[in-house]
């Protein structure tokens, strides 16, 4: 069928949006703008008294990195190693979890108190009006507890929420009355509440929260940023933002004092160990001296040997000199070896002692293990914070490896070293033995038992003095690292909420709020807005805009003829005289696409104002599926077109006369169930030609296009075709569907009417349902009348 594809062949390519007249738009409605500002401003106001302050606190440490000397100023495979700390270590430390958890241990911050505000909740920190007592026994963390004080002795307890309990979600919901310094105890908290001897609000609500130090340090750690302050400085800026600036300040301090100590503690390490290793060889040192001395002394005595000969004194000279040097070198050959065994090893070379105390005097080997064994300390710090491949710790590797290989080289040269003086030593031991053995029994014991006394006196000795030396390398240890600005209430500064900012953005957000919904409004919004929108879609002719009828009539062109919707019709009544043939009796089809639009409105009104022009005047109500002429003109119903049709009429019986003078209207008759078939039996034609010449005008009010064909089939008869769309509620792809109908020849002499046009703006009524309901539905008995005028009579 024609009209079929002549219907899904009406969509055409959209327009460009108009930037002109969608900023006419916007400014129509500035007052909704000035409103949203104006409440988005006062928002921000309320958040930005009423929220909690941010504050930022800031401490200052130094670090202390040693100049570039190269170890034992040597080359390694054309590696330089460098005995200098890397700074970004630090950083590293001090962002580690270990330093962090250990300084949120050390403030035992195990409860937070809070009062409740508006929007949000106050930190008391340091000013609790309670004090909690944890017991033993189960606290479930971060679950507010509410407490309210009822008098001296007494207090309510509340609690409502969920919370983790042996790894479950639980909701815990209970509410009773306890007692101050008693045990308040049940399945999920053990504690005592104290009071304070200061006074508190009782109409404040205040409640705590048991925390999880692990959870609170790692929110420490988010909020904390630590920077270096220059690229080639030597100091390191601490900051963190906290609205309780005490509990911040506290927490920057406790992290640099950890710190600070940690690095003490690594730096005594090799001490320590020094120490504990001396005083181990000390207990068996002092019971062999005691033991050698009066073995010594009893042997003279006994004996009557008070002093040995100077052959016999020279020669136990010589063996306490070569016992000495040997026990020495037996002593470094031990440590090489050793050393060299466990070079592998990470946790014996942590514990490793220094080459000086045993008595080595190699100053690169002492140099080397000294640098080996930092680079261990640093490697184990640094792997609690960082992945396997971050650059610092991949560096770091590389330099433990050329040290190791550096060590392993040296101590296999100084092992076979030490083994040939070992060797020499005791030969030359032997020798000087065979001298004392052709002395006398009581000289050759004598001198056995002076040489044991020496050697453990001066074994005694030694150790001393480097127990005395290690102890004065720990009392004189200092830190790497110095405090040079510690955190201050003094110094702190509020960086949140920034009131002017905040306003600011309130003010942008309540005109955007608008701004955006309007935005996709019209984005969306594919309705006719106005006239300047047609005439870009079609070059069909607009004969006029219908004002928007704010009376609660039907025909206000009769009523209220001055008004503007008067005034707009005719207008519409002179352009239409500009598209008619000049023939006695004017035919115009009064069309719509779909229904609601105003074309039966604009019909009875189109035909009053001519009919008003002393120009006899007929409307037809062609549209017989949901009929409405015989409404606004108080009409009956029960004879009409379709009764017509069905030869059931004849032309004189259905013509009424109108309240209007020279108006004329033949209603649409009873709903018929097959209003096309009726329309094109012919007897549609025979009316229009019994009726032609007895009229000027002659109005055909027909149902909407694009819902049936009735349309159609009586605009074959007639001189002229006047669509009419609505705005704010017709489409624009419907102006492309009457573009379509008038190029193919459909209808002819087609013309355009925009109906519902406010005089203020472009603000219409609000759209109706667009649906078809009525349109189809048949029934042939004639439905009930609605009389809502008093008729009035034409004379």
């Amino acid at each position: 069928m024609k009209y079929v594809d002549e219907v899904m062949d009406y969509f055409d390519q959209k327009d460009g949006p108009d930037v002109k007249e969608f900023l006419y738009r916007l400014l129509s409605k500035w007052k909704v703008f000035a409103v949203c500002g104006a409440l988005g401003i006062l928002l921000a106001y309320f958040i930005s008294k009423y929220s909690n302050p941010v504050y930022m606190m800031r401490s200052t440490l130094l670090i202390h990195v040693d100049a570039g000397e190269t170890s034992a100023q040597s080359m390694f495979d054309g590696y330089k190693i460098q005995d200098k700390a890397n700074i970004q270590n630090h950083l590293e430390i001090l962002k580690s979890y270990t330093i962090n958890r250990k300084a949120m241990r050390n403030l035992a911050w195990n409860q937070s108190w809070y009062k409740k505000q508006l929007f949000s909740n106050r930190g008391l920190y340091r000013h609790e009006p309670f004090e909690v007592q944890q017991m033993d026994g189960v606290n479930i963390t971060n679950l507010p507890i509410s407490i309210v004080q009822i008098d001296d002795k007494s207090y309510k307890i509340k609690v409502d929420g969920k919370a983790d309990y042996k790894g479950d979600e639980v909701h815990v919901k209970f509410e009773k009355i306890a007692f101050f310094d008693q045990l308040f105890k049940n399945n999920y908290f053990h504690f005592i509440l104290k009071k304070k001897e200061e006074g508190i609000d009782k109409n404040e609500n205040y409640f705590f929260v048991f925390n999880n130090l692990d959870a609170l340090t790692l929110a420490y750690m988010e909020s904390m940023t630590i920077s270096v302050a220059e690229k080639k400085a030597e100091l390191i800026h601490l900051r963190i933002d906290n609205s309780e600036p005490e509990r911040g300040v506290d927490y920057l301090n406790e992290l640099n004092w950890v710190y600070i100590q940690f690095g003490l503690i690594e730096k005594n390490k090799k001490s320590e160990s020094t120490v504990r290793f001396i005083d181990s060889q000390l207990e068996g040192i002092v019971d062999s001296l005691q033991m050698a001395g009066q073995s010594f002394s009893n042997f003279r005595s006994k004996n009557r040997i008070v002093d040995l000969g100077q052959e016999a004194g020279v020669i136990v000279a010589k063996v306490e000199d070569l016992e000495s040097q040997l026990s020495k070198a037996q002593i470094t050959l031990d440590y090489y070896k050793n050393l060299l065994r466990n070079l592998g090893d990470v946790n014996q070379m942590k514990q490793v002692i220094a080459p000086s105390i045993t008595g080595v005097t190699d100053p690169s080997l002492d140099a080397l293990v000294a640098k080996l064994t930092d680079l261990y300390g640093k490697r184990e710090v640094l792997s609690y914070s960082v992945q396997e491949k971050n650059p610092s710790l991949v560096i770091l590797n590389k330099e433990i490896q050329l040290i190791q290989q550096s060590l392993e080289e040296n101590l296999q040269s100084l092992v076979a070293n030490s083994r040939i003086e070992v060797q020499s030593l005791s030969a030359r031991m032997e020798t000087v033995r065979e001298q004392l053995a052709r002395m006398p029994k009581h000289e050759q014991k004598l001198v056995s038992m002076k040489r044991n006394f020496d050697l453990n006196n001066e074994l005694y000795t030694f150790l001393l003095k480097k127990r005395a030396e290690a102890a004065i390398a720990k009392a004189s240890n200092v830190s790497d690292s110095q405090i040079i600005d510690p955190a201050r209430l003094a110094t702190i500064v509020k960086i949140k909420p920034k009131t002017a900012i905040n306003l600011l953005i309130g003010m942008f957000l309540g005109i955007g709020l608008p701004f955006l919904i309007i935005i996709l409004k019209e984005f969306f919004n594919d309705n006719i807005q106005n006239k300047e929108e047609i005439m870009k879609k079609t070059q069909l002719p607009i004969l006029g805009t219908i004002a928007h009828n704010k009376y609660n009539e039907a025909v206000p062109v009769f009523y209220h003829p001055r008004s503007a919707i008067s005034e707009s019709f005719r207008t519409l009544r002179t352009n239409l005289t500009y598209v008619l043939p000049n023939n006695p009796t004017k035919i115009i089809g009064i069309h719509s696409t779909i229904p609601e639009e105003g074309k039966s409105f604009a019909a009875v009104n189109l035909a009053a104002i001519v009919a008003m022009n002393n120009k006899k005047v007929l409307l037809i109500g062609a549209d017989l599926r949901k009929p409405k002429i015989e409404i606004a003109f108080d009409l009956d119903n029960a004879l009409g077109l379709s009764t017509y049709l069905i030869s059931h009429s004849k032309c004189s019986e259905i013509i009424q006369k109108t309240h209007i003078k020279n108006l004329h209207c033949v209603t649409s008759g009873p709903v018929p169930p097959n209003p096309a078939e009726l329309l094109e039996n012919g007897r549609f034609e025979q009316l229009l030609c019994e009726v032609e010449g007895k009229y000027d005008y002659i109005f055909i009010d027909n149902a909407p296009l694009s819902m049936v064909t009735d349309g159609i089939i009586t605009g074959k008869f007639t001189d002229a075709n006047l669509f009419v769309l609505r705005k704010g509620f017709s489409h624009r792809e419907q102006i492309s569907f009457v573009n379509q109908l008038a190029v193919k020849g459909t209808l002819s002499n087609v013309s355009l009417v925009l109906n519902d046009v406010t005089m203020n703006g472009y603000q219409g009524k609000s759209s109706r349902n667009t649906s078809g309901n009525g349109y189809y539905y048949e029934d042939s008995s004639p439905g009930i009348v609605r009389r809502l005028w008093e008729k009035v009579s034409s004379n």
